[in-house]
């Protein structure tokens, strides 16, 4: 009888697709890691190229990433069920305080250089904000997770840009929902073809809170002053 061998080289990239489309939490208990690490991991790759991390700095930023990873875990559990405008409200506020909490954290860190450099890439921080954010509200896979945050980066690039241009010198909040609307829903549009049927509706449904964080995090200053900010609670 002949046999039909699978060259390695299938095997290898039949591997590599299902790992790609694992869940980041399905990953993580396979390796006999934890989500937040797995985010954590994602975040301090990217400010290791973004920043050119020494080889001193990546340990430490890994473990304030991990810290905060796991703050964001506990944050995401707490409010998971709760769509209402005051679980939508403690929801932003209590990500916007973990956000700078570790900016803090990562300032002690960095060189000058780098944090002045860190500060400058607004848009790419946003990005990073709502992909970790929606990695574990949505628990991405591995493939969506690269999509999601190159549409989100290109969201994040346009909205900064319509924000930082809206007339007067305090905008209004309504000047900036109707600034940001276009470019939130042609984000959303996008991110509709990569996410499941369910992802989608689970996204639409906290799309209020995603929405406030989005536009806080844009409106927000450099982080300047980041050292007052509070850190969050347990």
């Amino acid at each position: 009888m002949r046999t039909m061998r699978i060259p390695a080289m299938m095997l290898a990239t039949a591997a590599q697709l299902a790992w790609a489309t694992t869940s980041v939490a399905a990953q993580a208990a396979q390796a006999g890691t934890s989500t937040a690490d797995q985010i954590a991991q994602y975040t301090t790759t990217k400010l290791t190229t973004e920043l050119n991390l020494t080889p001193d700095q990546v340990p430490k930023v890994q473990k304030v990433n991990v810290a905060s990873a796991k703050e964001l875990e506990k944050l995401v559990a707490k409010y998971e069920k709760d769509t209402s405008i005051a679980g939508d409200a403690a929801l932003v506020k209590g990500y916007a305080q973990l956000v700078r909490a570790n900016q803090v954290e990562l300032k002690k860190i960095l060189t000058p250089a780098q944090w002045t450099m860190h500060q400058q890439n607004k848009a790419e921080r946003l990005a990073r904000t709502q992909t970790e954010f929606m990695a574990y509200d949505l628990d991405l896979s591995v493939n969506q997770l690269t999509d999601v945050e190159r549409i989100n980066l290109s969201g994040a690039n346009q909205l900064v840009t319509a924000l930082d241009n809206v007339p007067g010198a305090k905008p209004t909040q309504q000047a900036r929902l109707a600034a940001a609307k276009p470019i939130i829903d042609a984000r959303d549009a996008a991110l509709e073809k990569v996410l499941t049927v369910d992802q989608f509706k689970k996204m639409q449904a906290n799309r209020r809170a995603l929405h406030d964080l989005l536009l806080a995090e844009a409106t927000a200053a450099p982080t300047s002053a980041a050292a007052a900010a509070p850190k969050p609670k347990p």
